[in-house]
């Protein structure tokens, strides 16, 4: 399949176990942990992993400044509804609220050669959040790992088919990116690639959309 996609399953409101997968061609020592860090260039451009101070990491009022950013690792099981962490656990949690080292997940389970792991994510953004958000809300995903043989090729995917039947399409990191919308994102319209704020409160994406 093509991108744009529309990633099924994703997002707070979902039991779903299904959204994203990572492969690993050998095998790893270690169970990977996942982090997010500020990206202050323009997409698909990107800086080294080391800072989290942009406002999708230090939050603002309306959101008793929690970070934004959301991933459930969903290797072992699948997540519960509304899965997302009420405030970040420091160190690493399943779910968790993601910044830097500071919180991150752990995978529940550690790949053998040509074993995956899979995950969800969530982006809850308060009313007072900054608009345009120009670059506050760019942030990497990033995923570290060990091996004690050789080094795994690393393959990154989203499911657009169905929570039962996956229809796995490849991403390229540094070329594809995710985009949090609101559930009436279309693929085909990327005016509607967006997420609005509510009046009050917060909200969370209603859809997540692979994009160039």
């Amino acid at each position: 399949m093509a991108i744009p996609l529309k990633v099924t399953g994703a997002g707070n409101n979902s039991t779903a176990r299904n959204c994203y997968k990572v492969t690993f061609t050998e095998a790893l020592s270690s169970a990977p942990i996942y982090k997010a860090w500020d990206n202050s260039k323009t997409f698909p451009d990107k800086d080294a992993a080391s800072s989290t101070t942009k406002e999708i990491f230090t939050g603002t009022a309306g959101n008793s400044n929690k970070p934004m950013l959301s991933l459930v690792d969903t290797s072992s099981s699948a997540p519960t509804s509304a899965w997302k962490p009420a405030s970040a656990t420091a160190g690493s949690a399943n779910p968790n609220r993601l910044k830097g080292s500071t919180s991150y997940v752990t995978a529940t389970k550690t790949p053998a050669a040509n074993e995956y792991i899979t995950f969800n994510t969530c982006l809850e953004v308060p009313s007072d959040a900054t608009v345009p958000s120009t670059s506050s809300m760019n942030a990497l995903l990033e995923i570290t790992y060990t091996h004690a043989g050789d080094a795994p090729t690393v393959t990154w995917y989203a499911n657009e088919g169905t929570e039962g039947s996956p229809t796995w399409t490849e991403l390229t990191p540094g070329t594809h990116g995710i985009r949090y919308c609101n559930s009436s994102a279309d693929v085909g319209n990327n005016a509607t690639w967006k997420l609005s704020l509510p009046a009050s409160g917060t909200v969370d994406d209603g859809a997540q959309l692979v994009t160039t």
